[in-house]
């Protein structure tokens, strides 16, 4: 039971959350990746390149998710990070993204005590909380850091469609394939100067009839074949935009829930700027 549970926290930390991680170490195979967002220490990555024959389905899957523009307009994002373990919860974390000011606030549960912590995106710096009471010299830290870098994990599994034009990312066009649910269309998802693990390797599934994301497979660096791979499911209108509420993954008994998703045109600012505030 304690290995699956670590396995549940391991199959969340996809963004370069691997030595951050709070809840539990990664298992064997569980994803470890660098999101496009977490930029590379060797200097400014460079734009985005997408092929000519990818483009046009990138185009269709963004307007079928309402929109890069409405995407990028959206002042705030509300959203619980959930782990389910054959049907049981076991992993929540809350999330405050206030997208208008590049900060946010992420509650969970550390060690039985509840955590909470306010991060200036820009810089990375900010306050934290555990049960109630500020932290300071080295927790403070840890706390600060262990937020920032599950907002880049739990916003990039939840609105990584959104990302496919950040720089350091290169698409290209892989093949066609029918599968049970339609005909896709199969994108090669890879990285250029961006992330912990650039060398990490993704393959969309884009469905020519919804134009949706429906499924993701996953090569991650240091790790060898077969790919992992993850359903994504039940889409929702969520504001002006469209995302997958659910990961199903293939061959574990556990699957990825987005709860309380919502776009309100901002937050309570004690929530941003007390940590010991209740959320």
């Amino acid at each position: 039971m304690r290995r699956a549970v670590a396995e549940v926290a391991a199959l969340a930390l996809i963004c370069g959350w691997v030595e951050a991680a709070p809840a539990a170490p990664p298992a064997a195979g569980a994803p470890a990746h660098a999101a496009p967002a977490a930029a590379s220490s060797a200097g400014p990555a460079q734009a985005a390149v997408i092929d000519a024959k990818s483009a046009p389905v990138v185009d269709a899957l963004m307007n079928a998710m309402g929109g890069l523009a409405a995407w990028n307009q959206l002042p705030a994002l509300r959203f619980d990070f959930v782990v389910q373990q054959k049907g049981k919860e076991a992993m929540r974390r809350r999330h405050w993204w206030d997208k208008a000011h590049s900060r946010c606030r992420v509650e969970w549960t550390e060690q039985g005590k509840v955590v909470a912590a306010d991060v200036n995106l820009m810089n990375r710096t900010g306050h934290s909380c555990t049960a109630g009471v500020a932290d300071t010299d080295t927790l403070l830290t840890k706390h600060v850091a262990d937020a920032y870098a599950m907002w880049v994990n739990d916003t990039y599994w939840l609105i990584m469609p959104f990302k496919l034009h950040d720089p350091g990312v290169r698409i290209e066009y892989d093949r066609m394939v029918k599968r049970a649910g339609g005909v896709y269309d199969v994108l090669s998802l890879s990285f250029a100067g961006v992330g912990l693990t650039p060398q990490d390797h993704y393959r969309l599934f884009l469905n020519r009839k919804t134009h949706r994301l429906d499924r993701w497979e996953y090569l991650l660096q240091g790790h060898k074949p077969p790919p992992q791979s993850a359903e994504w499911s039940d889409w929702q209108t969520v504001g002006p935009v469209m995302v997958p509420m659910v990961r199903l993954f293939e061959g574990k008994p556990v699957n990825l829930r987005f709860e309380n998703v919502a776009t309100p045109p901002s937050f309570d600012e004690r929530l941003l700027t007390d940590p010991c505030a209740r959320g």
